[in-house]
């Protein structure tokens, strides 16, 4: 019987007018970092003070009108931290944020000095306290604990701690799970919750006599979130800080009378309307509910909208809602133009909180059916004769119908549509946009021009057409002469967007023009094909996107982690392997012609098998006539992950062998005739290469003191008939030859302070029968013999590292290939004679290491000057193609202007020669054509030509200046003709 007149007694409080509020004024404060942090506040005779969790300020706030006035209290750097604040008659009493330290609250005099503090262990067996606020009432400080919460009431509680003592005498029960500010008025404790946890955010009064809430009202933006925080009673107003009513972060000082009249709070049924499209010329409504969720009468006294193409009715003003009440009106939107049109509803009110409320709007005006709506025309401007340049026009539907595209032709030879991917008709939705290539070829130094024919459904244009032009450009190119560039793009499906190239490689021509292309791999997950043939700006071809969401995500890191492999679906062309780190850990095959993936190895589900480290794809593992995929799959540590070496079919990625390694961890990988070899590590060693055979079994072990950063396959050093393997490890530039059949080591060097790097096998130079080489991780230029290691120059850049390394052939015409690097600080790119190690260019890519240059690769020849060009990518994800100049093979002459009847080879002359000869050869059509030079043991040592040329009769003088004396043979490729003649160098 006491239980239930207790209740009707609390239920008649809770109901009582007189505990009616009445919110008086608002104070915003100005905006900044530590404003907008504003947690505790008291008051000290006329002046309330404030604190900032920000930087732990106390600043004087003037009760009159809101300001902050004077200086401010700022306590030591220690206590940067405010979650509550009360003046206790002779210093102020501060509370610690959330925190495991055990010293919650202290006292800081005027002048900002510590004087005393409270320790509290522990609360409800937790050492992490989340403190929301604190009040002193005599000698006792009540404060709020918003952690830990509960899951059932009571769901937090509220302590009481005697000042003398420093010990909780009492525990009040609350209705909220984060509770913030706390204020004491005699027998009440008022205490506001924020909706951290999805609770309303509300200010609740407990009575401590009669143990449980009394009343409650909303605080003080009831349509959202204005993140609560101190309280506190003055003895007149409950005054409170919270975020200003709207999207804003500043920090509002609210004022409350508890009693009075109360207040009109007003509520609107939605924040925004929608109108979605609508045709112009017509209309659409939608309704909106205005309520009054206050004590007092809600009088609307304006609408005020942005935009006249929306109307409001009833708009018949004032309007009186009266308290719990609400009120329906119509909002129109009647669109007269085309497109998005946003607006905002402003509706100013009594309510002293909200004074105007504010519901966005929008809609789209559209036309009737399908609307075509596109460029008008498009100039290329000057770009290089038999080049193949890309435009990309969107075509956008501004119609409520759905448009179907038939067909987009051209009239002329010179220009064409990309049908890459594409099959007719394509529908285009309203609003929507759908994007679409044109390529021209210039072949000539004249101005081109045609019409692009866009056949659709569309109600506007259903022959939609737009004109193009643009000008040949056959101006000769000298050596480093930009022929295009652009940068890689950010990717679409994350914010992440290190745009650097980890892998840059070129693959046979993907798009029919005739020209290498290029592949580029990128730190945002993207793998990117170019148009090699591209002039001015690069045009991209395709793009395979490894972001995949949360899980499967990751990069192609290492520049061996992208290989090209002989075609997989049956469409000519070369595709494309990857190996991917992070997230992904996958290896992907993908067509070279559309990007569209073919076949996938790996577990997309998990994110701990191990980086792929490495991929080959130079020998066929199983006989199917087909070449395979070799893989490096790391682990991920502590026996986690793969580690091992595997194979799987070129063709489908079935797995052909799987060799777990006995390391935590794998790196680079190389396939060899014999099989192959791994690279292995454990958490600081030991370190080691594993050989295997053609099934996997490891057959031998060679220990080196580092990572193995890359390996090559040589030809025989040692005489055994059997292909060796050269390898590069450490920070310390240190490299090895190894028998290929046994591991044995064959020689080891040391090249100095070095970065990760990849090798380039170079021809032979020094006429002893056995390939060069060089490498990108060491901070100078090293080109040695694969045989005896012996050092053929140095060159050394005064940069940090090597980043990346090519060989290009020859562009300076002594019949040597030579070789680009690029540099990381400062970074440039830089063209070095293969003969002798100098400088034939240099080209700076800026000056800091956000511009720092990472990969550098041959592109073999797109103008015809019969040079290889160059590409170079940076750190700013800069992609720059570079002209080989005209000097690539210097001597190459067209002889005749009769276009012969067959392929032909002819003999040397004179032979023997010292040091130059002629060699004449015919092709009786437009042919890619390599003449190559062979030594007596059949090892390639110059390549003459390599370069697409138009039918006719040719020579070219070959200097053998560099080569020693002996029997040398000459090979012709062009088409299906194939020849060999021998010539004698006779010094």
């Amino acid at each position: 019987m006491k239980f239930l007149y207790k209740f009707i007694l609390i239920w008649a409080i809770i109901s009582s007018a007189s505990f009616a509020q009445t919110l008086v004024n608002t104070y915003p404060f100005p905006s900044s970092t530590v404003n907008n942090s504003f947690w505790g506040i008291t008051d000290l005779n006329d002046t309330l003070f404030v604190a900032s969790d920000n930087n732990g300020a106390i600043y004087r706030v003037s009760k009159v009108d809101g300001s902050i006035i004077g200086g401010s209290i700022m306590p030591p750097s220690t206590i940067n931290f405010n979650h509550g604040l009360s003046w206790d008659g002779s210093g102020f009493w501060v509370a610690r944020s959330a925190s495991g330290v055990t010293r919650r609250f202290y006292k800081i005099n005027l002048l900002g000095a510590v004087v005393d503090s409270i320790t509290i262990p522990t609360l409800w067996g937790n050492s992490t306290i989340g403190l929301g606020g604190i009040d002193i009432h005599g000698t006792d400080m009540w404060f709020s604990v918003y952690y830990p919460d509960f899951a059932s009431y009571p769901f937090t509680y509220a302590y009481k701690l005697d000042l003398n003592t420093k010990a909780i005498t009492d525990t009040i029960p609350l209705r909220g799970k984060q509770p913030q500010g706390i204020a004491v008025k005699g027998d009440t404790i008022f205490y506001v919750n924020d909706n951290f946890q999805g609770e309303p955010e509300r200010i609740y009064a407990y009575s401590i006599s009669l143990g449980d809430t009394i009343f409650s009202f909303p605080a003080p933006d009831p349509d959202g979130d204005c993140d609560p925080r101190g309280l506190h009673w003055d003895g007149q107003y409950l005054w409170h800080i919270a975020r200003s009513v709207g999207p804003l972060t500043t920090r509002t000082l609210y004022k409350y009378q508890l009693g009075g009249s109360g207040n009109p709070i007003i509520h609107t049924s939605v924040d925004s309307l929608s109108f979605g499209n609508v045709v112009i010329g017509q209309s659409s409504n939608l309704a909106l509910n205005i309520a009054n969720n206050g004590t007092a009468p809600l009088i609307i006294t304006n609408f005020n909208i942005s935009n006249p193409a929306f109307t409001i009715a009833p708009n018949s003003l004032p309007d009186t809602i009266a308290p719990s009440g609400n009120a329906n009106y119509n909002v129109t939107f009647s669109p007269s133009a085309f497109g998005n049109t946003p607006a905002t509803l402003q509706i100013s009110s009594n309510d002293i909180g909200t004074p105007v409320e504010t519901v966005g709007l929008r809609g789209v005006g559209v036309y009737t059916g399908g609307h075509i709506t596109t460029v008008t025309n498009y100039d290329y401007g000057n770009r290089r004769v038999n080049s193949l340049c890309g435009y990309t026009f969107e075509v956008e539907n501004q119609g409520g119908g759905v448009i179907q595209i038939y067909s987009i032709d051209t009239e002329t030879e010179r220009f064409h549509f990309d049908s890459t991917g594409i099959t007719f008709p394509i529908s285009i939705n309203p609003l929507d946009k759908a994007s679409f290539r044109i390529w021209f070829n210039p072949n000539s130094a004249a101005t081109f021009s045609d019409s692009v024919t866009i056949t659709s459904n569309s109600t506007n244009a259903p022959s939609y057409k737009f004109s193009i032009s643009g000008t040949g450009d056959a101006t000769p190119t000298d050596l480093g002469d930009i022929l295009w560039q652009g940068i890689n793009p950010d990717n679409p499906n994350t914010s992440f967007n290190d745009i650097q190239p980890t892998s840059m490689k070129y693959i046979s021509d993907v798009n029919g023009d005739g020209v290498y292309d290029l592949l580029v791999a990128t730190e945002n997950y993207l793998t990117i094909c170019y148009n090699g043939n591209s002039s001015v700006t690069a045009d991209i071809l395709w793009i395979f996107n490894t972001h995949f969401g949360t899980i499967n995500t990751g990069s192609v890191d290492w520049q061996d982690a992208v290989q090209t492999i002989q075609d997989i679906d049956n469409d000519g062309i070369e595709d494309v392997i990857i190996g991917c780190t992070g997230g992904n850990e996958m290896v992907y095959a993908i067509s070279g012609r559309t990007g569209q993936k073919l076949w996938e190895y790996g577990n997309p589900s998990t994110t701990d098998d191990g980086d792929i480290m490495g991929v080959r794809t130079d020998y066929d593992y199983n006989n199917d006539g087909h070449k395979d995929v070799l893989i490096s799959a790391s682990g991920s540590g502590m026996g986690a992950g793969r580690h091992a070496a595997i194979c799987v079919n070129g063709l489908n990625g079935a797995v052909i062998f799987n060799t777990t390694q006995s390391s935590e961890f794998t790196w680079d990988v190389v396939a060899t005739e014999e099989g192959g070899a791994i690279a292995l590590s454990n958490n600081g060693g030991p370190y080691s290469v594993n050989g295997f055979n053609t099934s996997g079994i490891v057959s031998w072990n060679y220990g080196v003191t580092g990572a193995v950063w890359n390996m090559r396959e040589i030809n025989d050093i040692n005489g055994d008939n059997v292909k060796d393997i050269i390898g590069f490890y450490g920070f310390s530039g240190s490299i090895f030859a190894i028998d290929g059949s046994n591991g044995a080591q064959l020689w080891t060097d040391g090249l100095g302070n070095s970065n990760n790097g990849n090798f380039a096998i170079l021809p032979d130079l020094d006429g002893n029968g056995f390939s060069d080489f060089t490498l990108s991780g060491p901070q100078s230029v090293f080109r040695k013999d694969t045989k005896t290691d012996s050092t053929q120059w140095i060159y050394s850049p005064n940069s940090s590292y090597i980043r990346g390394i090519a060989s290009i052939d020859d562009v300076n015409g002594d019949s040597v290939s030579d070789i680009a690097v690029i540099t990381q600080l400062p970074p440039r790119v830089i063209v070095l004679d293969g003969a002798k190690g100098s400088v034939l260019f240099d080209y700076s890519l800026g000056s800091s290491i956000n511009q720092r240059g990472d990969r550098i690769s041959a592109l073999p020849d797109l103008d015809n000057n019969h040079s290889n060009e160059f590409v170079a990518g940076s750190r700013d994800g800069r992609v720059i193609c570079f002209s080989g100049g005209p000097d690539g093979t210097v001597g190459i002459q067209p002889v005749s202007n009769v276009i012969p009847e067959k392929y032909s080879l002819y003999q040397n002359y004179p032979n023997p020669f010292n040091p130059s000869t002629l060699i004449k050869f015919d092709i009786p059509k437009n042919a890619l054509v390599k003449l190559k030079v062979y030594d007596i043991l059949g090892r390639e040592v110059a390549k003459l030509v390599n370069t697409d040329l138009l039918a006719g009769s040719y020579e070219f003088s070959f200097n053998g200046s560099n080569f020693a004396s002996g029997v040398y043979f000459y090979t012709l490729e062009a088409g299906d003709f194939k020849q060999t003649k021998k010539m004698l160098l006779v010094k």
